[in-house]
């Protein structure tokens, strides 16, 4: 073969294989521009809606949430008035007992000093 022959043969090779090779690039290329561009634009609406369903979901376990503790809060408040009141009506009680432990042993020394 001659070199003529040769450098034909390689340049042949090398433009099929080219050939081959962008027809191979082509076929598994993910896609155009434009689809990925509808890809991200769907993606993105889909993210945007779960964020929208977890806000909700949260929204509606805090408010769940506050409601209870409100509840409970109203529910203490009321158990330490009542507390209060039952402790109030205890010293009312005890005061009235020293006042009448206190009155016989005054009007037991009243008569002994006059």
């Amino acid at each position: 073969m001659d070199s003529r022959s040769e450098i034909s043969s390689f340049f042949s090779g090398f433009f099929v294989g080219a050939l081959i090779g962008g027809a191979t690039a082509l076929l598994l290329a993910p896609q155009s521009g434009e689809e990925t561009r509808e890809q991200l634009r769907e993606k993105g609406i889909e993210l945007r809606e779960k964020a929208e369903a977890t806000y909700a979901e949260v929204l509606h376990s805090v408010e769940a949430s506050t409601e209870e503790l409100r509840k409970r809060s109203e529910e203490l408040s009321a158990k330490v008035d009542e507390l209060i009141a039952q402790g109030k009506q205890e010293i009312v009680k005890i005061r009235k007992q020293a006042e009448q432990e206190e009155a016989p042993e005054t009007s037991e020394e009243a008569p002994a000093e006059a």
